[in-house]
């Protein structure tokens, strides 16, 4: 079983990202051209894990989250989902998780 995580998109991730890397270490500047290599820095850590990294801009707005993974990314019915969005302060998340097809047969 395979967990895949869906981040708000890339240059989204990077950009909070560098502002949390600014807040760690005063003095220090990320510019927008920084931001995409941020979020790839934090989708290779993540990735190394045996996580999957997707970011919402590469899946399909006409599914949903969950048929998009399954048919363009190789997720399978009993795979983790687990969707990220920004809460309002710097280090805030919010976690949605998509109940997989063994979770619905426990049920």
């Amino acid at each position: 079983m395979a967990t895949f995580y869906v981040l708000p998109p890339r240059h989204l991730v990077g950009q909070r990202f560098g502002d949390l890397l600014i807040s760690l270490f005063p003095g220090t500047r990320f510019n927008r051209e920084d931001w995409p290599e941020l979020a790839e820095i934090l989708t290779r850590s993540i990735q190394g894990q045996g996580a999957y990294i997707v970011y919402r801009e590469e899946l399909d707005d006409d599914l949903s989250v969950r048929d998009a993974l399954l048919r363009d990314f190789g997720a399978a019915l009993d795979d983790d989902i687990i969707e990220v969005r920004f809460g309002p302060g710097l280090a805030q998340f919010i976690h949605e998780c998509w109940a997989n097809e063994s979770l619905r047969k426990a049920a």
